[in-house]
């Protein structure tokens, strides 16, 4: 899934909040100030300024608001929330990684999930 995180000015936010206005949907996420579902992008602003766009539509939807994200090799992409790069030979190494989703998601309370991956495994991963 991809991850585009913007950080915009107040007045950005507001215009993000009034363009997905019909795709509003409900998140009582610490932090969370507005949120919108579309079929292949979830869009959450947060009151830090900094706006996701989580999906298979994130680079199409974050591209309305200023986001095309320069172009990086595959082996050093911008991940995260404070722009962190991974290593340059990151695409071949073993990897542990996790993730959360919860205070009133779709899941319920606080659900976690965490995956290794070899790098014996990887074209296995990349195919699948």
């Amino acid at each position: 899934m991809t991850n585009i995180v913007l950080q915009l000015s107040p007045e950005q936010c507001k215009e993000v909040e009034r363009f997905y206005a019909e795709a509003k949907v409900i998140r009582n996420a610490p932090g969370v100030v507005f949120a919108a579902k579309l079929s292949d992008t979830a869009i959450t602003v947060y009151k830090s300024g900094k706006v996701m766009f989580q999906g298979a539509g994130a680079d199409r939807e974050a591209s309305r608001f200023g986001g095309i994200v320069p172009s990086v090799s595959a082996d050093k992409k911008n991940i995260g929330a404070k722009g962190d790069l991974l290593p340059e030979n990151f695409s071949t190494m073993s990897v542990i990684g996790s993730d959360e989703t919860g205070t009133g998601d779709y899941f319920g309370p606080v659900t976690v999930a965490a995956v290794y991956v070899p790098k014996e495994k990887i074209a296995l991963v990349t195919e699948l």
